[in-house]
């Protein structure tokens, strides 16, 4: 993978954990880098609940040099909208394919 591959950054958002004083837990989203990758999304395709609901689920790939900061369930923020990550592949070569979700109404 070569440097002119990668053309689109990527806000990495890792998540925080804080104890309150009285003992429980909250999570928040806090920015930890900026990754350039190689952004390439899948077709949408519409889902639906048994109740009737419609919902656009949209996958997609980003193909990056280190996967370092980005765990399972992160989060990155690319071309203005925010993606679930759902998986982390690394090659023999040492390049990252970040398996990526979003689910939207």
């Amino acid at each position: 993978m070569k440097i002119t591959d990668l053309q689109t950054p990527a806000r990495l958002y890792a998540v925080t954990e804080t104890e309150s004083v009285y003992g429980g837990r909250s999570f928040s989203l806090a920015p930890a880098a900026t990754i350039w990758g190689d952004f390439r999304p899948d077709t949408p395709s519409v889902e639906s609940t048994s109740e009737g609901d419609a919902f656009v689920v949209q996958g997609a790939d980003f193909l990056c040099r280190s996967q370092a900061g980005m765990a399972r369930g992160g989060r990155l923020n690319l071309k203005g909208f925010d993606w679930r990550i759902v998986s982390l592949d690394e090659s023999a070569e040492g390049h990252v394919r970040v398996r990526l979700e979003r689910i939207h109404q």
